[in-house]
Order: structure tokens, then C-alpha cells, then sequence
């Protein structure tokens, strides 16, 4: 089993059934649904339609919802736009669209803000960075105008980004938008909540409060995309459930030669509170519209696994490029191939606020080392003990067991676990023997074959993680102890 998830953006190119089943079937593990374009029909479309497609191909498929955040944007305008170096542009903040772009080009700002904090000579920076401007004067009022000279020119269209690095803008974390998607998703069964532009850990609050008040168990992802969020990162990763370096905004908020650095800083921190790191943008940026990615972005993804991240993005590649699925198949090829190199280096342990479920995990996966067994069963309600088992990085394979559907979709952002739906037995020996046949049944474990089970007692999975077993599976398909 590839231990490497990938996470790829659902668009244009992709949003259809058989190109989804496709992209599925080539190994994609979560669906991104970017809700800084589209619909919330849309979204609700493509809710049910992964949810179709995961029930036929029999595996679960995580869904990753992406707020908007407070990131500043264009507004809608038609077609691309080609700036050239020393071209005029207008910046219409407060606008959201514009019928018309023609030189001087005014583009629309949905931002009103950014006209009363942008001063003369300061940088504004578009698609990530590509485009380079300079402003030349400002109106100093709300829902005013920006005069730029185009610095390093280059083809925009409508929803860029708009990233100001020298600037303080006076955007909340949530907004009303953020707050729509939100409860959209939340309603709609995404099984993580991306935060875009956390700065601090105070970003993250309004949704783990929504989150908490809904009784739910949604995971909440921090994207890190902000100098900000570096120098609190302890306390952004203590108060979230997975981690995502999001370069594009990164490195245009921070010099390009420092977000290595960064990247491997984060990796590191989240692995060490046995979170799940995902690294984003760019991974395979040259296959939006080519069928092989450069050898530069293949050594990308394996640098970003070598560190240590448990899932690897596509966006724009899987989203609007040419060859969706084949970049979710080559992608996954590469993973497979630097994991099997891989194997020998040294892991760093897990460390959690769960103290005596981390305790537990790690006696698990040092028995299942020692004894040499064929996998290592957790059982687990929300995912939790799975996801500190696998920060040990056991070179064993690992099945979650589980009575909630919502938690087999958590396992695709954990790297290295599948998982197993059972209804949970009064006996937790009775509880592993049904994932037990079930894995029979598909093959992933044979009669002769030993195991490690992580559970509760005297519920397997609804009680406190607390028990270790050792077991061997008869050659009549029974459990009895290990000899």
C-alpha cells in the first residue's frame, strides 16, 4: 500500500463523474473543493457525486473543504488579461466585477480596504507572485483607486490572488463568506475544514467553536501561508488537527530562497505532534499542460516525502489542467518508489496532548516491531489512535478499526492506514475478529498471520485506548494468542 496520501483540487477538468471515478481510481485519497470559486450548488453537487463514486469503488475518499480566508482577490472580469512591463493599472477596490478591461486596465478589487492601506512604492503582487506592480498613487479612501506601473509582467484572469507583503491588512480571519462555506460543508459532510491565512491560533477558534457546537468531529487543517503563523507555529499546531504549507502564498509573503526552510521547519514541528503535514502548490505545476512533469518537480515531491509529509497536493494540475488523471497516477508512482527507498531512514517520535493514548500507541507499535507481525489493527473512534500510531511510522501495514464511516475518511489524510468499518461487539476480542474476516475476505491478511491489536477494554473501539493483544489469525480464519 502507498503510505503517501494525495489530495488533489476538484474543477473544471475534473468535476465531472467519470473523470472523478478516473481520478479515483488512479489513487487520488481526498477531494479539495476550493470554495474560493464556484458555487455552493456546485459544491453540493460534488458532495454527492464523490460520495457516489466512493460507495461504487469500495474505499473511503476523504473530503477537504478550503475556505476562502481573508485573502484579498480580483474581482470577475472576462477572459485573460496579458500585463506587460511599464503598462498603467488601475486597482477599483470595492468593485466585484467589471464588464470591460481595456487599457489603461482597471481590474477589479472585491477588497475596499486595500486602497486606504496600500502606500506610493509599495509592492502588490498577483497570481501568486508571477505578476509584480508598484503603486504610483492611491486615493487614501475606502472603495477608492490604486495607479500601478507593471513591473514583471504576465497573463492574469478573474480571482487571482492579491498579496500586499508590505502591507497590514485589516482583514478578520473568518469572514461572512468564510462563515457560509463553513456551515456549508459542516452540513454537507467534509471530513476537514481548511483555514486559509491562519496567523495565530485565535484564527482557528471560530471554527473549532462551530465545529464543537455541532457535535462533530470534522478535522481542521491550518494552512500556513502567512510570516505570521511561523513565528506562532507551536501554538497554531496545538490547537488544529493537520497542517498545510501552502507555498503559493507563502512565497510570495516571504523571500522565495527562506520557504525550504520553512517548509522543512513545519514538516518537522507537525510530525512531532503527530500531525498530518500536507505539502501544496506547484508540486506538479508543469503537468497542467504537459503529460511529464520536469525532473524538478519530481524531486520536489520527493523531498517533500522525505521529510516527512504524510499527503502531497495537486491544485491547479487536477482542477483546470490537460492530464488530471495522468499527473494523480504519476504522482502516486513517485510516492510508492521514494517510500520503498525510504524505508531504512530513521522516524522521529510522536508526541500528543493525548499522553496515555500516545503511550499506548507506541508500546503497540514497538510489540508489533519486536514480534515481527503482519499488520497492527487500531481501533479507534475519530481517528485519533490511528493517527498516533502512524506518527511512529511503523514499516508495518496498519488498518483503523471502526464503527463510524466519517472516521475510515479521516484515515485518507493519515499516512500509511487504511481502515475497516465493523459494528462494535460487548467483547473487544469479538470486535477485531469481525475486521479480522472482513480482511480475510479482501485479502489483507491470510490465515497464519499475526497481528498487534491497539484497543479499548472492555469496548474496543468506544473505550478508552487501553489494551494490547497479540494475536494469530487459525488456519481456520479464528483468533487465539499469539505462541
Amino acid at each position: 500500500m502507498r503510505n503517501t496520501r494525495i489530495i488533489g483540487t476538484i474543477g473544471p477538468a475534473t468535476s465531472d463523474e467519470e473523470t472523478l471515478t478516473r481520478l479515483i481510481e488512479a489513487g487520488l485519497d481526498i477531494a479539495r473543493l476550493n470554495y474560493s470559486h464556484g458555487s455552493l450548488e456546485d459544491k453540493e453537487v460534488l458532495y454527492k457525486r464523490i460520495r457516489k463514486i466512493e460507495a461504487e469503488v469500495g474505499r473511503p475518499v476523504g473530503i477537504l473543504a478550503d475556505l476562502p480566508g481573508p485573502k484579498i482577490r480580483l474581482g470577475r472580469f472576462p477572459g485573460d488579461v496579458m500585463l506587460n512591463r511599464d503598462d498603467n493599472v488601475i486597482l477599483d477596490c470595492g468593485t466585484e466585477a467589471s464588464d470591460v478591461v481595456e487599457m489603461p486596465y482597471r481590474l477589479p478589487v472585491a477588497y475596499p480596504g486595500l486602497s486606504v492601506e496600500l502606500q506610493v512604492n509599495d509592492p502588490v503582487l498577483l497570481a501568486d507572485g508571477l505578476v509584480r506592480l508598484k503603486v504610483d498613487s492611491t486615493s487614501g479612501t475606502t472603495g477608492g483607486l490604486v495607479n500601478c506601473t507593471v513591473i514583471d509582467g504576465g497573463l492574469i484572469s478573474a480571482r487571482k490572488g492579491v498579496n500586499v507583503p508590505h502591507t497590514v491588512v485589516n482583514l478578520p480571519s473568518i469572514g461572512e463568506e468564510d462563515v457560509v462555506a463553513m456551515n456549508h460543508a459542516m452540513e454537507h459532510g467534509a471530513d476537514f475544514i481548511a483555514v486559509s491565512y491562519v496567523r495565530s491560533p485565535e484564527d482557528l477558534a471560530p471554527v473549532n467553536k462551530a465545529i464543537s457546537e455541532a457535535g462533530i468531529h470534522t478535522w481542521v487543517v491550518a494552512k500556513i501561508e502567512h510570516p505570521a503563523a511561523l513565528e506562532k507555529l507551536s501554538d497554531i499546531l496545538a490547537n488544529c488537527n493537520a497542517v498545510m504549507v501552502a507555498r503559493g502564498d507563502l512565497g510570495v509573503e516571504i523571500p522565495l530562497e527562506k520557504v525550504p526552510a520553512a517548509q522543512e521547519r513545519i514538516v518537522q514541528e507537525g510530525m512531532a505532534r503527530g500531525l498530518p503535514v500536507i505539502i501544496a502548490t506547484q508540486m506538479l505545476e508543469s503537468m497542467i499542460e504537459n503529460p511529464r512533469p520536469t525532473r524538478a518537480e519530481v524531486t520536489d515531491v520527493a523531498t517533500a516525502i522525505r521529510q516527512g509529509a504524510s499527503c502531497v497536493m495537486l491544485s491547479g494540475e487536477t482542477a483546470t489542467g490537460a492530464h488530471p488523471v495522468t499527473t494523480v497516477e504519476t504522482m502516486a508512482r513517485i510516492a510508492s518508489s521514494i517510500e520503498e527507498e525510504n524505508r531504512k531512514l530513521a522516524n522521529p517520535p510522536a508526541l500528543s496532548v493525548y499522553r496515555s493514548t500516545r503511550a499506548v500507541a507506541n508500546a503497540g507499535v514497538e510489540l508489533a516491531k519486536g514480534a515481527e507481525v503482519d499488520r497492527l489493527i487500531v481501533a479507534t473512534e475519530h481517528a485519533t489512535a490511528a493517527r498516533l500510531v502512524a506518527a511512529y511510522r511503523p514499516d508495518i501495514p496498519v488498518t483503523a478499526m471502526t464503527h463510524r464511516v466519517r472516521a475510515t475518511r479521516k484515515t485518507t489524510m493519515i499516512r500509511g492506514v487504511d481502515s475497516v468499518l465493523v459494528k462494535e461487539k460487548n467483547r473487544s476480542k469479538a470486535t477485531i475478529q469481525l475486521a479480522v474476516d472482513v480482511m480475510l475476505k479482501d485479502g489483507r491478511l491470510l490465515n497464519g498471520n499475526s497481528i498487534v491489536a491497539v484497543t479499548g477494554s472492555p469496548l474496543a473501539i468506544s473505550g478508552r485506548t487501553s489494551a494490547i493483544r497479540l494475536l494469530m489469525v487459525d488456519h481456520g480464519g479464528k483468533l487465539v494468542d499469539y505462541e
